[in-house]
């Protein structure tokens, strides 16, 4: 029994070993080293006890490395999570990304729906600290009221479940009970929004602050998602898009005209996931296309690119640009 033991450590420590050298460890290799081999038949020992080595340094380590399924007929691989993989994975806007999600979080109670103790909060909030030293991020307004943690994991259930519920929601400065079905939980524009089916004889899809939901009831009913509509909050590009049935059939195209002057920024960023570049001029000129739900999801950008973007098509979008940059104008002479 204790040779076994020995045997069992030895090939542990070789495992370690090459994990720590982010080595990718293949099993139908392993079976070829003679510390996976048994002295008693000389036959390779069996996958689950190769399995029951990994276990025992997860146990211990659980962060170190992440089994990697073969493909069909072969055996799978063990690879090391090491620091070069985190490292490589920190790039700048990565860091953005965990920063503001560190800070969003903060600014609310959103920890509670971590498994984070107090020491974990302080080491993060330790590394993120550090990265404030070196890179300065800018935020864009985050609205101030407490998300509650509550209304998150009842949320989180019934969209699990695919269960409807009536929430309370202020409209009109009243309070009213709704009863929608939760697709998703919506991150846009540093907000959180519940995405739903709402039975309205006007609309049948809304999105709701989830920091304005009062209270949420639970009710037995369940429900089975609008493919469509999955689909539509998939393509959501602005708290502006609108749904309706058959969405791809009544998008709008816009086409804009971006000055060679500002093209590097059109170039190197997709301002809505939409963007395509469909001609560059001689004179470096862009053409660019952007199909929305309505005019209103672009006119902001537009608006902040004059007078270097102008619109094409369609001339309604234009004529209105226009008509309030008239009356602007106007009032402010």
């Amino acid at each position: 029994m204790a040779k076994d033991e020995t045997k069992q450590t030895s090939r542990i420590l070789k495992i370690l070993t090459r994990l720590n050298n982010n080595e990718m460890i293949f099993i139908d290799r392993l079976k070829e080293d003679e510390l996976w081999i048994n002295p008693n038949t000389n036959k390779p020992i069996s996958d689950k006890t190769i399995k029951r080595d990994f276990d025992i340094i997860k146990e211990y380590f659980p962060q170190s490395f992440e089994y990697i399924r073969g493909s069909k007929g072969e055996k799978g691989c063990y690879k090391s999570l090491g620091k070069e993989t985190f490292n490589n994975f920190m790039k700048p806007e990565v860091l953005s990304l965990m920063v503001q999600t560190f800070n969003m979080a903060s600014r609310s109670d959103l920890f509670d729906n971590f498994d984070l103790d107090a020491d974990d909060k302080r080491i993060i909030s330790k590394k993120i600290n550090e990265l404030n030293n070196i890179y300065e991020f800018k935020n864009k307004p985050f609205e101030n009221a407490k998300s509650d943690s509550k209304i998150f994991k009842i949320l989180e259930r019934n969209i699990k479940n695919q269960k409807c519920i009536i929430i309370e929601y202020p409209v009109e400065d009243k309070l009213q009970k709704i009863e929608v079905k939760p697709y998703k939980i919506l991150f846009i524009n540093e907000n959180f929004y519940l995405a739903c089916e709402i039975e309205h004889e006007d609309y049948s899809f809304s999105m709701y602050r989830i920091s304005k939901i009062k209270t949420i009831e639970d009710i037995s009913k369940t429900f089975h998602k609008n493919l469509d509509i999955d689909n539509f909050i998939k393509d959501i590009q602005t708290p502006f898009s609108i749904y309706q049935n058959n969405y791809k059939e009544n998008q709008v195209e816009v086409i804009v005209e971006v000055d060679s002057k500002k093209a590097f920024f059109y170039k190197s960023k997709k301002h809505l996931k939409s963007q395509e570049i469909i001609e560059t001029k001689e004179n470096g000129n862009l053409i660019v296309k952007f199909t929305v739900t309505q005019e209103l999801e672009i006119e902001e950008l537009i608006k902040k690119w004059i007078p270097y973007v102008k619109v094409i098509e369609p001339l309604s979008l234009r004529d209105k640009i226009y008509n309030e940059l008239s009356a602007y104008l106007k009032v402010s002479s």
